[in-house]
């Protein structure tokens, strides 16, 4: 007679049996040889690896630069078709859609730019970029600008945002007519900044009476970083004004006179006011494409290396890989980590 016990531990025991049969599938499912690596639900395989390989390979400047080195080539493509799988899935979250129209009409713009297409594509060649591989460029570049402004992440490249930062920052950009006269004293100091600041007119005139190595017979452009060698806060030197320094190890004071002031306009730094935007935009953006990339459970085949955390595929030095089964033949490709 079976007591309780008996049916209970024969049920535990093949609860466990089924557990451990399940993982044991999974992990299979991820660790086929004829896998270069799983992003997410998708396989890159080693025949499309190889494909790609051979398909960069048929361009001959490509091929005269890695000649020597295909294993390195090898990792390289794989790198590039596991960033392609990332952008897809970050494309996929956003809605965000790129058509061979619109990467045409964008390539074509860096093309007129660049005066000769021919040119940039054997400059490309030579660094190791296909055709194909500048398109695949452009796209994940549009795609980019597409997932930043549906996630919000180009808030601060709109023309409020960059005329708010302009307003704030514009005095670092300021242009300064700065006169320096050198006297001997500080009695004599006061006596020319007084007069300079009663007639600004007056500078030339009294940087001739006060002629010195050290003091410039007329006013010199200036930026705000320049002047603190001399001045500690810029930012609060006004026109028609000065002060006097000892900044000189023979004991002589200068009198730092702002004869004017100018500041550049909206328009003259727009491109560092949309350069720094970008930066910021590409910033938040590699920082989205981080989150998507973590949550695709990337594993690569460790016969070419192992993905980071930061999404860069590097080389394996462990020397040996693990198989799937101990008991398989010398030869066997390595399954996967």
């Amino acid at each position: 007679m079976r007591t309780h016990c008996q049916h209970t531990a024969r049920r535990t025991v093949a609860a466990a049996c089924v557990l451990i049969a399940s993982v044991v599938a999974l992990s299979a499912c991820r660790t086929s040889p004829s896998a270069a690596a799983y992003v997410g639900d998708d396989v890159i395989t080693t025949t499309e690896l190889d494909e790609a390989v051979q398909t960069g390979l048929d361009n001959g400047a490509v091929s005269d630069l890695y000649q020597d080195r295909l294993p390195e080539y090898r990792q390289i493509v794989l790198q590039e078709l596991i960033a392609a799988e990332v952008y897809d899935a970050a494309a996929a979250r956003y809605d965000a859609a790129v058509s061979e129209a619109d990467i045409s009409a964008r390539l074509n713009e860096i093309l007129a730019q660049s005066g000769d297409p021919g040119a940039f594509y054997q400059q490309q060649a030579a660094e190791g970029r296909t055709e194909a591989d500048v398109r695949e460029q452009v796209r994940r570049f549009i795609l980019g600008e597409e997932i930043a402004a549906a996630a919000g992440l180009d808030s601060g490249s709109s023309e409020a945002a960059l005329r708010e930062i302009y307003n704030a920052t514009r005095g670092q950009y300021a242009q300064f007519d700065v006169g320096l006269v050198t006297v001997a004293d500080q009695p004599t100091a006061d006596a020319v900044l007084a007069q300079l600041t009663a007639d600004p007119a007056s500078y030339a005139e009294v940087a001739a009476a006060n002629a010195n190595p050290n003091t410039f017979p007329a006013p010199m452009s200036a930026t705000a970083e320049q002047l603190t060698n001399i001045v500690e806060d810029p930012s609060t030197l006004v026109a028609g004004q000065g002060l006097s320094v000892a900044v000189l190890p023979t004991g002589e004071i200068t009198v730092v006179f702002i004869v004017g002031i100018t500041y550049p306009t909206f328009e003259d730094i727009r491109p560092t006011l949309e350069q720094q935007a970008d930066q910021e935009v590409q910033t938040a953006l590699d920082t989205e494409l981080q989150s998507v990339r973590d949550s695709l459970d990337i594993t690569v085949n460790p016969r070419f290396g192992s993905f980071d955390d930061t999404g860069t595929l590097i080389p394996d030095d462990r020397g040996v890989v693990n198989v799937v089964d101990g008991d398989e033949p010398p030869g066997t490709e390595p399954a996967l980590n």
